[in-house]
């Protein structure tokens, strides 16, 4: 082949792959579907507004027995802001009623100029584990649904895009792992007691989930994910008395994986911990990474 023609023919390739598009995260969704919001109720509590709403979930096929819709209750601090926006994922006792675990906590935060919205965990509470393959997109769709939670806390008066964090408990600790090396606009993540795996949550609820579940969900693990949260800064909260199965190697591991900048503490709690020294630390690590009012 004439040196032109073999010159030509590299530039056409090179030219072709670098048209090519890279191939689609799982976890892409449409950031225009229109929330359609809806009131459940609205009070005032300790100086703040708590709205109970749900909106239309990424897509209808998802939380198909809540109607597509993702049930969420939003505490707004008073005033024009500007505020801090929260996404604190664990949010129902049980699915699909209840109040929120951390309802307290949110109004705290609220005092301090943060508003904070708690979607409920819809995969594994409000549809339960199956221990197959079919789990695969109940989880891409929470991932997805937390996405749009940041989206939706973004509608709100007042809350500065630059200042947004991320709170999640158990599943929601999980959850957040994948979520700060996908989505990069928040500025900090509180991690409490997630495990490294997905298939290690499920088999605290299943207790004979086939050996073959890792193999589902492997490559979306949250280990995968958060050595790329940086610049975000990550919390690891985890507990010495932790009884779902959570043992400080697989605590570590996670933290390990994670990049930096990252603190880990460990408590004399199990696995809920909502004790003050969690809550205390939790706060302050907020109140310094977002810039809040002490």
């Amino acid at each position: 082949m004439p040196r032109f023609w073999f010159f030509a023919f590299c530039l056409l390739f090179v030219l072709s792959a670098c048209g090519q598009k890279a191939p689609a995260s799982p976890f892409d969704y449409n950031a225009k579907v229109p929330f359609d919001t809806k009131i459940i109720s609205q009070t005032e509590q300790s100086g703040v507004t708590v709205t109970e709403l749900s909106y239309a979930a990424h897509d209808p096929t998802f939380a198909t027995n809540m109607g597509g819709r993702t049930l969420a209750t939003l505490v707004s601090p008073k005033g024009k802001g500007s505020f801090a926006g929260i996404v604190h994922m664990y949010g129902y006792d049980i699915f699909p009623t209840g109040s929120p675990k951390y309802l307290s906590e949110a109004i705290t935060m609220a005092s301090h100029g943060a508003a904070t919205l708690l979607p409920a965990d819809y995969f594994p509470l409000g549809s339960l584990p199956l221990g197959t393959q079919a789990d695969r997109s109940l989880i891409i769709g929470q991932v997805i649904e937390l996405r749009r939670a940041f989206d939706f806390l973004l509608t709100q008066p007042g809350v500065d895009p630059k200042r947004l964090g991320y709170v999640g408990q158990d599943a929601g600790g999980i959850y957040g792992g994948v979520l700060a090396g996908v989505d990069k606009r928040a500025k900090t993540y509180v991690l409490v007691a997630g495990w490294p795996s997905f298939a290690y949550m499920i088999r605290s609820y299943m207790e004979n989930s086939s050996n073959q579940y890792l193999a589902y969900v492997q490559d979306i693990d949250p280990i995968n994910f958060v050595p790329h949260a940086a610049p975000a800064s990550l919390f690891f909260q985890f507990a010495k008395n932790d009884e779902m199965g959570l043992t400080e190697s697989l605590a570590n591991q996670y933290y390990a994986a994670a990049s930096q900048p990252k603190k880990i503490e460990w408590y004399d709690d199990s696995h809920n911990l909502l004790t003050n020294p969690v809550l205390t630390a939790r706060e302050a690590w907020l109140i310094d990474q977002l810039k809040l009012a002490p």
